[in-house]
């Protein structure tokens, strides 16, 4: 599963169980976990998995999915936006032998060496965060950079990466496992228009507090005020 892939990648990388919650509690938000996923498929739909192959066969070309991305541009896991990201991730593909655009080892690799090289100071807090809001206000703020950066936005990211934490707490920070691109939910009806969804109003996501795990609830919430109203492109 690419929840636990990416878990694992970045423990190993921050050796700092908060913040990979509060990066991946933004992720969350952004993509719901999924790689491959194309701005404005709402519900996560086989259109995501249809464009991916397209840009890996050429059909889509390279400056289209650079500057011509649907539904506002946004692509994969932290839903890059700016032409220059995705031009730099597009590159990583074809460069690094990767299986498809929307894999979950290039969405991790890629995002690490961004974190690496331009958004430094953002991967110094998340190694060495003292709570999950401290790192996942950081990644809001310097690394994501949408339109709604507001105490509400502040705090439901924050609660998605409590849920994560919760979940994942303990495990992983080994070798990281060769894991499958994420599925598609087979209780989600496609979608091949996301352009035509209808935006849906800001929801909160309350999650168990109790000391049992449990898979936390999730809300597509980004796709939302989050994500299609006034979004900015990003650095």
């Amino acid at each position: 599963m690419s929840k636990q892939y990416i878990w694992n990648f970045f423990k190993s990388k921050l050796n700092n169980e908060y913040g990979v919650a509060g990066l991946m509690g933004n992720l969350q938000a952004e993509s719901g976990l999924h790689c491959d996923r194309v701005q404005g498929d709402i519900p996560y739909s086989n259109y995501s998995k249809e464009y991916t192959a397209k840009v890996d066969s050429g059909e889509i070309s390279e400056h289209d999915f650079v500057y011509n991305g649907v539904g506002g541009g946004g692509y994969g896991l932290a839903q890059w936006t700016f032409w220059s990201r995705k031009q730099a991730l597009y590159n990583m593909y074809k460069s690094g032998g990767y299986s498809s655009i929307g894999s979950v080892e290039l969405a991790c690799d890629f995002l690490w060496s961004e974190l690496q090289s331009t958004y430094a100071p953002v991967l110094n807090v998340l190694k060495n965060a003292t709570s999950i809001r401290e790192a996942s206000d950081k990644v809001l703020h310097d690394f994501e950079n949408p339109a709604d950066q507001s105490t509400s936005v502040e705090e439901l990211r924050a609660n998605l990466g409590q849920a994560i934490y919760n979940e994942l707490s303990g495990s992983g920070g080994g070798d990281i496992p060769d894991t499958p691109d994420p599925p598609i939910d087979p209780d989600d009806p496609d979608d091949p228009k996301p352009s035509t969804q209808k935006k849906h109003k800001f929801k909160f996501v309350i999650f168990s507090t109790a000391k049992k795990r449990r898979k936390p609830q999730y809300a597509e919430t980004r796709f939302s005020k989050l994500h299609n109203k006034n979004r900015v492109l990003r650095k």
